[in-house]
C-alpha cells in the first residue's frame, strides 16, 4: 500500500519573532474550512499546529517529533534583535546545521528527530495529515531529495501551505504544490 503525506504548515503565531509555543494567528485561522479525506491527522504539539488542526477540522493523534525546531533562548525574540546583539552566533546558527547557538535544537538535532518519524512510517499508514512547522517540512524535503541539510535555505515553506509526500513501498517522493488556501 502507498503512503500518501500531506504536510500542511501550521496557520503563523502572530508576530515575526521566533516561533515560542503561541497560538494562531486568528485572521489565518478565519481562513481555514475543513479537510476531509485523511485516514489519520498527526499534529504538532506546538499551539499553533493544534489551532491549525481544530480549525481544519482535524481531530487526530499529538506527535512531539513534528514539533518545530527547539530555540531555546531566542524563542520568543526577533531576529534583528538578535543579530544585533550576538551577531557571530546568528551567523553561525545560519551557516552550519549543527549550530545550536540559543542552547536549544540544531537544524541536524530537528531534523533527525522528524526524518526518524518518517522513516517510522508502514505501509499500512495510508492517507495522512500532518500539520507541523517550516523547520520539519524543511528537513523532510532535503531528506526525499537526499539533499545536504546545508540546503534548508533554499526551500521555502509559507504557513498554511501543502507539501505532498508519498512512499511507494521503495522510496519517498516529493509532489510540490502550492499553497493550502489563497
Amino acid at each position: 500500500m502507498t503512503i500518501r503525506l500531506s504536510l500542511i504548515c501550521a496557520a503563523p503565531p502572530d508576530g515575526t519573532a521566533f516561533p515560542a509555543d503561541q497560538p494562531a494567528s486568528r485572521p489565518a485561522l478565519d481562513k481555514l474550512t475543513p479537510l476531509a479525506g485523511a485516514d489519520l491527522c498527526l499534529i504538532s504539539p506546538l499551539r499553533r499546529a493544534r489551532d491549525t488542526a481544530q480549525a481544519l477540522g482535524c481531530q487526530g493523534v499529538l506527535v512531539p517529533a513534528l514539533a518545530e525546531t527547539d530555540f531555546g533562548a531566542w524563542a520568543g525574540r526577533a531576529p534583528a534583535d538578535l543579530l544585533a546583539e550576538a551577531p557571530a552566533d546568528f551567523a553561525a546558527w545560519l551557516g552550519d546545521p549543527t549550530a545550536a547557538p540559543h542552547g536549544g535544537e540544531s537544524f541536524a538535532q530537528m531534523a533527525a528527530r522528524v526524518t526518524g518519524w518518517l522513516d517510522a512510517l508502514t505501509p499500512e499508514s495510508g492517507e495522512l495529515i500532518a500539520i507541523t512547522h517550516p523547520g520539519p517540512i524543511q528537513a523532510l524535503v532535503l531528506s526525499v531529495l537526499d539533499a545536504p541539510l546545508s540546503a534548508a535555505a533554499r526551500v521555502s515553506v509559507k504557513p498554511l501551505s501543502r507539501t505532498r509526500l508519498s512512499h511507494d513501498g521503495r522510496r519517498w517522493s516529493l509532489h510540490p504544490g502550492a499553497a493550502l488556501f489563497d
